[in-house]
């Protein structure tokens, strides 16, 4: 779900040359103590705190379950449901496909719905952890490997955040095994945007800035107390919702098994991203595949970042769902499900 906002990125590229240096690192610096990459650390630490017992809530039991191999290890996946494949690719990077459940789930009741981990993450488990073995491109190639091992011709991706990248990242390589494409709330598509991302989440967490320094710089965080890291996570978190109360809805405790490796692979492909001019707009404009944009009027995600992707995916469809933030499946479930629905059958 979340979006890692680097601390280590330099500008690179004409997108950046607007931006003085100066005031880029700047920025940069006061997000030090409000990164999602410490956010999701957060999260990793709770779980140390309190799990116990499996995270992924289905309504009911999968169809089918199991790992497939992939290079130097094996992507957990779990099927729900009956008809047209519908593969999900969850958020992060780091996280795992818990926190989409049992929400998502709901495409279940007319698809087959694929739910897994990526590699590092949740129960995917892989023996190398370094830039070679985890990087975007060897998650889009996981993803084919998905597809070929559970025999599907053609898929429909559905993909959030992080996700929802990646998405469109398998697009622009092998849009012939596409159906269709579901993008929900994405990691913007150029580095230019990406930036103003940047903007948006300092923006956000402003009015928490004081209390959240403050339980960081404290002893009790520090140690990895479970009750402190959850205060500072609620102060967080919060700012990703357009109704603050909606935060308890979404199940964030992750599998634990996946807790050290997952934050590896956070860091990893966090610096990948900041490191990297990003603009997929001239790749996008080649794909012909049905394209749904999903996107919360008010998401932590500038609402122009998903109208750069309907601009470069022609025959492209983008819902806005007022009063609704970075999450529309927990914030908005009825209209998601329906915008989700409408275009799943118009195609």
């Amino acid at each position: 779900m979340l979006l890692l906002i680097s601390r280590h990125c330099e500008p690179s590229q004409k997108a950046w040359q607007s931006m003085s240096l100066k005031r880029y690192l700047s920025l940069i610096t006061s997000l030090r103590a409000h990164a999602m990459g410490a956010a999701i650390y957060a999260c990793f630490l709770i779980l140390i705190g309190c799990a116990a017992t499996s995270t992924y809530q289905l309504p009911e039991p999968p169809v089918k379950q199991g790992y497939i191999k992939i290079n130097d290890g094996k992507l957990f996946y779990q099927v729900v449901g009956k008809g047209d494949p519908v593969i999900v690719i969850h958020g992060g990077p780091g996280l795992d496909q818990g926190y989409l459940l049992p929400g998502m789930a709901a495409l279940a009741k007319k698809h087959q719905v694929v739910f897994y981990d990526q590699r590092g993450s949740g129960r995917s488990i892989v023996s190398k952890v370094d830039p070679q073995h985890i990087n975007t491109e060897q998650f889009v190639e996981d993803l084919e490997s998905l597809r070929k091992a559970l025999g599907f011709s053609k898929v429909t991706l559905v993909g959030h955040s992080w996700g929802g990248f990646l998405a469109l990242r398998y697009a622009i390589k092998y849009a012939p095994n596409l159906n269709k494409i579901v993008i929900m709330n994405s990691l913007p598509i150029t580095t230019a945007s990406i930036h103003d991302l940047v903007e948006s989440v300092e923006e956000r967490v402003k009015p928490s800035a004081a209390e959240i320094d403050k339980i960081l710089s404290s002893p009790e965080f520090e140690a990895g107390d479970p009750e402190t890291v959850s205060r500072y996570y609620s102060f967080y978190f919060k700012h990703y919702m357009y109704n603050p109360n909606d935060l308890s809805k979404i199940n964030m405790q992750l599998e634990p098994q996946g807790t050290a490796s997952g934050v590896a692979v956070s860091k990893i492909l966090e610096e990948e991203i900041f490191s990297t001019f990003i603009d997929l707009t001239d790749d996008l404009k080649k794909v012909k595949v049905p394209t749904l944009i999903i996107h919360g009027e008010e998401d932590i995600v500038p609402l122009h970042t998903a109208q750069e992707i309907l601009k470069s995916i022609k025959g492209s469809q983008l819902v806005v769902i007022k009063q609704c933030g970075h999450v529309p499946y927990v914030e908005k479930p009825q209209e998601w499900l329906e915008a989700m629905e409408k275009f799943l059958k118009a195609y």
